[in-house]
């Protein structure tokens, strides 16, 4: 399994400065090409990097992923459709996603149109609980409490047998951390550092309590909002993280790739590398 992260922003602010970028997550194996929350630039710097990453091209996508319909998570979800069909002319790939990304709520309004809706083989609004296989690998849409009343997590198994978690934004709520007990990966959106606390959205603090029970074997954080890039440094927030649980921690970077095999792991970036 490897996983590229095409953007490590998250808020209002991460979009409108792009500090980090906000083009969100892909993960790659044999047999799965997927995009998870399409935010802005996702369509760009997929076209950007394939020169390094052939398998980045939009055009390979097998599925998107969008957790809820907030911008930084789901803006260029439509595109990214048009992208895996072909320019909308091959019907083929799957959406999956929380029920307010195509149908909206009493809260928000969805954010991939009806035409969209239409182009992917297959469509999958999920509540938390809900597991929808394809392909040889299974998606369970897990809890989270967020502004959106609809808003997942993903936990996605692949063929290979390799697990990951996300969380999407999330404050923390008791036993959240169970459903990802024992992933490979768990990827954290940790918008705020410690002592920073925000409704609807997860703390430092609250990925310490996530990961004390989730105990994954390697957890990274990303999304980081304003305050986590000039109060305090992602990276040293994920040395603290790392100290309290024991659970391996590092911070996303722009254009970090993560290779996750049995035993080991490895972390580059494009067009460079350094053991993680």
């Amino acid at each position: 399994m490897e996983v590229f992260f095409l953007g490590t922003g998250g808020g209002r602010f991460a979009i409108v400065t792009q500090r980090r970028r906000t083009g969100g997550i892909r993960i790659l194996s044999e047999k799965a090409n997927l995009h998870v929350d399409p935010g802005p630039g996702a369509l760009v710097h997929s076209i950007e990097q394939r020169s390094i990453e052939q398998r980045l091209d939009p055009r390979k996508l097998t599925g998107v992923l969008i957790t809820h319909v907030h911008p930084d998570h789901a803006n260029d979800g439509n595109v990214m459709l048009e992208a895996m069909t072909g320019g909308a002319v091959k019907r083929q790939g799957f959406l999956v996603c929380a029920r307010s990304v195509t149908r909206g709520n009493e809260t928000v309004d969805p954010v991939v149109s009806k035409y969209h809706r239409k182009l992917p083989s297959m469509v999958a609004e999920l509540k938390a609980g809900e597991k929808v296989s394809i392909g040889g690998f299974e998606i369970e849409a897990v809890k989270a409490v967020h502004y959106d009343p609809d808003t997942i997590g993903f936990k996605v198994r692949l063929p290979e047998g390799e697990t990951l978690g996300y969380t999407s934004d999330t404050e923390y709520f008791e036993g959240v951390g169970e459903a990802y007990r024992s992933v490979d990966l768990l990827i954290l959106c940790s918008m705020r550092p410690r002592g920073a606390p925000l409704r609807w959205h997860m703390s430092v603090d609250d990925a310490v309590k996530i990961l004390e029970e989730a105990r994954p074997r390697r957890a990274v954080l990303t999304h980081f909002g304003m305050k986590m890039l000039y109060d305090t440094s992602p990276q040293e927030e994920a040395r603290y993280v790392e100290k309290v649980t024991g659970v391996p921690t590092q911070a996303a970077e722009d254009n970090m790739k993560i290779k996750v095999e049995k035993g080991r792991s490895l972390t580059e970036f494009f067009g460079g590398a350094e053991e993680g």
